[in-house]
């Protein structure tokens, strides 16, 4: 009988402990500094071979990207990362909108007004936010039929507008990244719409002196 009695509490002690400290007060054990919350153009900043995923781990930043998704898809998980309370929230988001991968078309408007009240929930967790420029591009490979370039200019400039308007911080990638066409040039891409790592690099260079002025 001991011997089955110890046999369980080797069983069931693990799993205690597990959600013990998995767990606490409904949040993660480890508060973030930051999330970078977003598409597929977050996504792969965290992958090995595409982006920087020491850039993540060595600042205490979390990236959670969700590829091919649209800000109204973003909107239904950010109670979800508010609850993870990092310090400050980065917000990248607008491409897929553009691109109509819902299959319906989404005005500037209505995606600036989904990024609005993704800031505005973080705002009120006690979450800072940082709204940031979409990334430029002349071709979505995806989408051969739309041709975004000055659409995403024209919603950088209502991304930009809210910013100032609600006082978040402002990351200006499209700016750092542009060329003359609007476009998003070869040394930064490979596929004329997704950052490679040069691209990330100056990302990087944006986004960390904002953060560490934003703390």
């Amino acid at each position: 009988m001991k011997r089955f009695l110890t046999f369980l509490l080797l069983l069931v002690l693990p799993a205690v402990t597990a959600c013990d400290n998995g767990n606490k007060g409904g949040q993660d054990p480890a508060v973030r500094d930051a999330i970078f919350f977003g598409d597929s153009i977050t996504a792969n900043w965290v992958k090995d071979g595409k982006g920087h995923p020491e850039f993540f781990s060595s600042n205490n930043f979390l990236c959670l990207g969700f590829t091919g998704k649209t800000t109204a898809y973003m909107k239904t998980l950010i109670k979800g990362i508010t609850d993870k309370h990092p310090r400050q929230l980065v917000i990248l988001g607008g491409t897929n909108d553009i691109a109509m991968n819902d299959g319906v078309y989404v005005s500037i408007e209505e995606t600036r007004d989904n990024i609005a009240y993704m800031a505005s929930e973080a705002t009120k967790a006690g979450i800072k936010v940082v709204i940031c420029s979409v990334t430029p591009s002349k071709n979505f490979y995806w989408a051969p039929s739309v041709h975004p370039e000055q659409t995403i200019v024209d919603l950088n400039v209502l991304l930009k507008a809210l910013a100032q308007e609600q006082g978040y911080a402002y990351a200006d990638y499209h700016s750092a990244l542009v060329d003359a066409g609007n476009g998003l040039p070869s040394q930064y891409t490979s596929d004329g719409c997704h950052p490679n790592q040069d691209g990330y690099t100056v990302m990087e260079g944006i986004i960390l002196p904002i953060l560490k002025s934003n703390q």
